[in-house]
């Protein structure tokens, strides 16, 4: 069983730390984005305009992240607490979870869940 929770901490320090480079380091080339945001999107590129996007539109943080993976360690589940402001200056804190899939080291699936929205 291969343990890829370190990945998993990576990128949610990466996405905190508003850090692309980073997080697309972590990433598979055609990596398939999804959540942060309506629709899907595919390919490093699309990941940093559409994170750049959500976090223009959503400033907000993870925190309490409990990592947990299947038993190949190939699919990933963090639950988090997302803290931060919505569009209108209102605070917020709701639960998500990132779902992660990862193959070789390499992420190839990102998928943001939450309670309220994007």
């Amino acid at each position: 069983m291969a343990d890829n929770s370190p990945i998993a901490h990576a990128v949610v320090a990466a996405l905190n730390a508003r850090d692309f480079s980073a997080l697309a380091a972590l990433a598979d080339e055609e990596i398939a984005l999804s959540g942060f945001g309506g629709g899907m999107d595919m390919g490093r590129e699309a990941l940093r305009e559409r994170l750049a996007r959500h976090f223009q539109a959503s400033d907000e943080t993870y925190g309490d992240a409990l990592v947990m993976e299947d038993r190949s360690g190939g699919n990933i589940a963090v639950r988090l607490t997302a803290r931060g402001w919505s569009p209108d200056g209102t605070a917020r804190s709701r639960e998500a979870a990132l779902l992660i899939e990862v193959e070789e080291g390499r992420v190839l699936r990102l998928a943001l869940l939450s309670s309220g929205g994007s």
